[in-house]
């Protein structure tokens, strides 16, 4: 029997290590908690409930402005609420500001001072579905703290007095010494840009998977760089060898790798990627390998960790093919066959892979 203690009110037995404990006091108000707490409970919820937080009572309205409860939210500007944010809550806690998300947004120069002067904390920037000016490049300096840089599907607006349609730009990597996550969109860097990413040292998270062109010299120096640290790759594809692909084959923290576009590689280039042994993500779009490498690849046990497999518009991929991907994928949750000719064949009973998959599976 285990021993039983009374402290407080609160009813303790003791086994060995383990305590179980019966409290027979009052029931608790969330006011009863301390400042740390609350502090804590704050920093966890989202700039609109922020706003409702600070409604409630004094207390509270005076506990909202701790450095934690905003060093720890990611603070979305979009076309409601920027003026709200530029004038009443950027003078009061830039400071402490470290994730900042433009999204859906358009007047990039409307809030580009106070962010720039006022905000040099910031680590995460995300630029998701907006409109900046070309002078974002410059201001990146101002942020060298910056750990996640993302440009996800944004416009990047050149000034009125520049009337070509160069859309090329200069990243000024070597001030971010501390990058490690990189998503650009479908624009081109300078040469320039390319090689000051190679100094970038913990970069190890890489999304250019909508930037076409991009030289096979810079592709093998990149990957030469990171083979012990690359952990997610996705790239557009079109200028990868089979020598970089061995290259790749090699980074041993590897997790997702996504290829847009497979048209330049051959079948040896799976023989490669079959050294990869822990993808939990994997996109070989556009491909034309041979169902016999498909086969060969799939049927090798690697792929103990993989729960996301793309295969879209590959040429080869058969219902055999399938079948070795349910036999040693076992942890597969997610399954594309987009545009798969086997797929779309008129003659093709689909329920047949519907029963394979438990799973999600892409097939239009």
């Amino acid at each position: 029997m285990p021993s039983l203690e009374n402290f407080n009110g609160v009813l303790v037995a003791c086994d060995n290590n383990v305590e179980i404990y019966n409290s027979f006091s009052k029931d608790v108000n969330i006011n009863d908690l301390p400042n740390e707490l609350l502090i804590l409970i704050f920093s966890l919820v989202d700039y609109e409930s922020i706003q409702v937080v600070e409604q409630v009572c004094s207390r509270w309205r005076a506990l909202v402005p701790a450095p934690t409860v905003w060093s720890n939210m990611r603070l979305v500007l979009c076309m409601k609420n920027y003026l709200q944010i530029r004038d009443g809550i950027l003078p009061r806690v830039a400071s402490h500001l470290k994730l900042v998300k433009l999204q859906y947004f358009k007047l990039y120069l409307e809030i580009r001072v106070p962010l720039t002067t006022l905000c040099p904390n910031i680590t995460h920037l995300e630029i998701s579905i907006s409109q900046v000016n070309v002078g974002i490049f410059e201001d990146l300096k101002c942020w060298p703290k910056l750990k996640f840089l993302s440009f996800r599907n944004s416009l990047i607006m050149r000034n009125s007095d520049e009337s070509d349609n160069n859309y090329t730009f200069n990243v000024p990597f070597r001030h971010l010494k501390k990058l490690e996550t990189l998503i650009l969109s479908n624009f081109a860097l300078t040469s320039t840009s390319l090689d000051d990413m190679l100094t970038c040292y913990y970069l190890r998270d890489i999304n250019i998977e909508k930037m076409k062109n991009i030289p096979s010299r810079f592709l093998e120096c990149l990957i030469s760089s990171k083979l012990h640290v690359l952990r997610d790759l996705c790239i557009y594809g079109d200028t990868l060898t089979d020598d970089i692909v061995k290259l790749l084959s090699q980074c041993t923290r590897l997790c997702t790798l996504h290829i847009t576009t497979c048209k330049s590689l051959f079948d040896s280039s799976l023989f490669h990627l079959a050294k990869l042994k822990g993808l939990k993500s994997l996109k070989l779009r556009h491909g034309y390998f041979s169902t016999s490498a498909l086969m060969t690849f799939f049927s090798n046990n690697v792929f103990q960790r993989l729960t996301f497999l793309s295969l879209s518009r590959c040429m080869h991929v058969t219902m055999e093919v399938a079948k070795a991907i349910q036999t040693n994928a076992p942890k597969l949750q997610e399954l594309s066959f987009y545009l798969c000719p086997f797929v779309i064949d008129k003659a093709f009973d689909r329920s047949e892979l519907q029963k394979l998959f438990s799973i999600s599976l892409l097939l239009d």
